[in-house]
């Protein structure tokens, strides 16, 4: 049985989602053609311009989700006390 592939909005979409677990907030709006991550009061901001091609919009959404995943693995670390 073939797993179905999912559409680019589709994995955008996804990716939204486990960004917002993540506990960041994605907005979306007019950016001047740009977008990133930032942290703002204790809530990391994902931000993209809704003129960018999907598929710069899919990179970008990767990289943040790659970024805070880091960043909580770290943050596990620094609280346990382990080092590598």
């Amino acid at each position: 049985m073939a797993t179905k592939q999912l559409s680019l909005d589709e994995r955008l979409d996804e990716l939204r989602r486990r960004l917002a677990e993540a506990g960041a907030k994605v907005l979306s709006g007019h950016w001047g053609g740009k977008g990133g991550i930032a942290r703002y009061k204790d809530i990391w901001l994902v931000v993209i311009d809704r003129n960018l091609p999907s598929g710069l919009k899919l990179l970008l959404l990767e990289g943040a989700l790659e970024f805070l995943s880091a960043e909580a693995n770290q943050d596990g670390k620094a609280e346990t006390g382990s080092a590598d």
